[in-house]
């Protein structure tokens, strides 16, 4: 798809409540502290985002607010942003372009101001200006991404309306609560893709003890990225011997914390994004225990 989906005949959805939400918060200085952030989720809720029949949806939208948020914070390291990235694979289900991925985070310019200071090239970056250079990725790029994941989710949405039933026996049952979900999406199968990437991309900004160690990483890649990542890139690690050289070792110097960073925005990330949308339109929704509280784990948006 070229371009985010519609809602269909102008029915509001919750990606529209997370605009409505996202515009009416203008001092940058509101966002960031955990009171803040609650608020944000607060103000999903009194925007009418968790409706208890469809909380597939509410979920999705509570967990992207997080990466809205986290995103206009800025970032402590090119590796945070990086985690950060691997989160968003999975919560816009893939839908935004894999370029965008290494783009971003091999733009100096780009890279200082999520940082919020200088960075390769880039030798100043005023606050003010970082600042809106992250209000700029904010909505050119995630507002557009977060939209058109729920138009991928939504036609999976399960409808829940067991609490609704007049006729059940016993006592009432209550309504699911979309943040006390594990799974992002409601779906286990995102789960357990959302924690083999996250274990990929750690293990390879770490590095490898041996060589052994490094071949077995390139294997579970394959699983990590649904097979959506290139044979010849799998394997790259182990024969690219300049490669291999600075993938070894787990005290990596700056050079090789650079170009660990580098590969996996170029090669990583782009094939998670192209296996959370391979997955997005067949994983099965389920409901996670009560009680457990979830943490937040090729695209087409031009």
């Amino acid at each position: 798809m070229t371009e985010a989906a519609v809602d269909v005949d102008g029915v509001e959805g919750p990606a529209d409540g997370l605009r409505a939400v996202f515009e009416a918060v203008e001092d940058a200085d509101a966002w960031g502290g955990d009171e803040q952030r609650r608020a944000l989720h607060d103000r999903l809720e009194d925007a009418g985002v968790d409706h208890p029949t469809r909380p597939a949806t509410a979920k999705l939208t509570h967990d992207q607010m997080d990466l809205l948020v986290d995103l206009l914070n800025g970032f402590g390291s090119r590796g945070e942003l990086l985690e950060w990235q691997q989160d968003l694979v999975i919560q816009t289900v893939g839908q935004l372009e894999d370029s965008w991925y290494s783009r971003v985070a091999s733009s100096a310019p780009t890279v200082s101001a999520l940082l919020g200071e200088p960075w390769g090239t880039t030798d100043d970056m005023p606050p003010a200006l970082a600042r809106e250079v992250r209000r700029g990725i904010a909505a050119k790029d995630l507002l557009p991404a977060f939209h058109a994941g729920h138009a991928v989710a939504r036609w999976a949405a399960v409808e829940r309306v067991d609490h609704l039933d007049d006729d059940g026996e016993g006592d009432d049952i209550d309504p699911i609560d979309p943040r006390e979900q594990q799974y992002p999406l409601m779906r286990p199968a995102f789960g357990e893709l959302d924690g083999q990437q996250e274990a990929a991309l750690a293990d390879l900004l770490e590095g490898f003890e041996t060589a052994e160690e490094l071949l077995a990483w390139a294997h579970r890649v394959t699983s990590a990225s649904y097979a959506e990542i290139e044979r010849s890139t799998v394997t790259a690690p182990y024969f690219e011997q300049p490669l291999r050289r600075r993938l070894l070792g787990t005290s990596p110097t700056p050079e090789e914390t650079f170009v660990r960073e580098s590969w996996a925005s170029e090669y990583l990330l782009p094939a998670f994004n192209r296996a959370a949308d391979a997955l997005g339109k067949r994983a099965q929704e389920v409901t996670a225990a009560r009680g457990f509280r979830g943490e937040t784990g090729s695209g087409s948006i031009t």
